[in-house]
C-alpha cells in the first residue's frame, strides 16, 4: 500500500476510535447513574485497566466490549461473554473497594454520630467521641490511600478476587512507582473537586438556574435528572482516564520491582510518601466540605473519587 493510500485508512481507523470512545463514554455514563449499574462500569473500567496493563508490558490484548465477548468460544460467550466479564469483574472489584474502605468509613459515620449528631441533640457528655473517632479514621484513610490505586491495578492485572489486599506485592509496587503515583494521587483529588462542588448545588441552585424556586415538582425533577446525568458521565470520564494511568504506572512500578534495579532510595521513599499523605489530606478536606453540603449519612461510606463511579 502506498503512503497516499495509507492516509486515509489511518483517518478512517481514528475516526471509528473516536466514534468508539464516544460510545464507550455514553454507555459508561449511564450506566453510572444506578449505584447497581455502575458495578458493570466499574468492571469494565477494571478489564481495561487489564489491557492497559498488558499492553504496557508488550502484549497485544482484546480490547473490553460492553456486551460482546471474544471470538472462537461459542455463541453464548460471543453473545453475552462481555457483559458477564463486566458483572464479575465489577462485583470483584466492587466487594474487595468495599472491605479496604469499611474501617475509616464506619469510623467516620461513628463520629458523624458521635460528633455533630450528638451536637444537635446537645448531647455534649460524650463531646470528645466524634473528634477522636474522625482523627482515627483520617489515619487509617491515609494509610490506604497511599496504596489503594496501585492494589486496584494490581487487582485489575491479576484478575484473583481480593488481590487488592496482597500486601507483599503491592507494596513492592508502590515502593518502585516513583513520582507518577504523587502524579495520579494530585490528579485524582484534583479531578474530585468538580464531584464535590456538585453537592452544594441545592444550595446554589438559585443563583445557577434563575427561577429555581418556582419550578413546579417536575421541572425540579427533570433538572435534577440532567445534572445526575451529566455528573455521571464526568464521574465516568474521570474514572477511566485516572485507572488507565494508573495501570501503566503498575505495570513499569511492576516490572522494576521484579528486576534487579536497585531499590529506590529510602529518603526519595520517605519524601514521596509524605507527599501522598498531604495530597490525599486534601481529598479528606473535600469529603468534609461536601458532608456539610449534603448531610446524607451514606455520603461517608461513598467515595465516588475512589471507589464505585456512582455520585448519587
Amino acid at each position: 500500500m502506498s503512503v497516499a493510500a495509507d492516509i486515509p485508512a489511518r483517518r478512517g481507523s481514528r475516526v471509528m476510535r473516536a466514534v468508539r470512545g464516544i460510545v464507550d463514554l455514553v454507555v459508561g455514563g449511564l450506566l453510572c447513574v444506578s449505584p447497581v449499574t455502575s458495578v458493570i462500569a466499574l468492571g469494565w473500567l477494571m478489564r481495561r485497566m487489564g489491557v492497559a496493563v498488558e499492553r504496557q508490558q508488550g502484549g497485544a490484548p482484546e480490547v473490553t466490549g460492553w456486551i460482546l465477548g471474544p471470538r472462537g468460544r461459542g455463541w453464548p460467550t460471543r453473545a453475552l461473554g462481555g457483559l458477564a466479564a463486566n458483572i464479575r469483574d465489577g462485583v470483584k472489584a466492587a466487594l474487595a473497594l468495599a472491605l479496604a474502605m469499611l474501617p475509616f468509613s464506619l469510623l467516620w459515620l461513628l463520629a458523624w454520630w458521635a460528633g455533630w449528631d450528638n451536637s444537635f441533640n446537645k448531647g455534649y457528655e460524650q463531646a470528645w467521641a466524634g473528634p477522636a473517632l474522625f482523627f482515627a479514621g483520617i489515619a487509617v484513610f491515609l494509610a490506604v490511600m497511599v496504596h489503594l490505586p496501585l492494589a486496584l491495578a494490581h487487582q485489575a492485572a491479576a484478575g484473583r478476587w481480593f488481590a487488592l489486599f496482597e500486601w507483599r506485592q503491592v507494596r513492592e509496587v508502590v515502593r518502585n512507582a516513583g513520582w507518577g503515583h504523587v502524579a495520579l494521587a494530585f490528579a485524582t483529588v484534583f479531578f474530585a473537586l468538580p464531584l464535590f462542588a456538585s453537592r452544594s448545588l441545592v444550595v446554589f441552585a438559585e443563583g445557577i438556574v434563575p427561577g429555581f424556586a418556582d419550578f413546579s415538582p417536575e421541572e425540579v425533577m427533570q433538572v435534577e435528572e440532567i445534572a445526575g446525568l451529566a455528573v455521571a458521565v464526568y464521574v465516568f470520564a474521570s474514572f477511566w482516564w485516572l485507572r488507565c494511568w494508573a495501570a501503566r504506572i503498575y505495570a513499569r512500578a511492576a516490572a522494576r520491582a521484579a528486576s534487579d534495579a536497585p531499590a529506590p532510595w529510602r529518603i526519595g521513599r520517605f519524601i514521596r510518601l509524605i507527599s501522598l499523605v498531604v495530597i490525599w489530606f486534601g481529598l479528606v478536606v473535600l469529603i468534609v466540605v461536601g458532608q456539610f453540603m449534603n448531610h446524607s449519612w451514606w455520603a461517608w461510606a461513598q467515595h465516588p473519587a475512589f471507589g464505585v463511579p456512582w455520585f448519587g
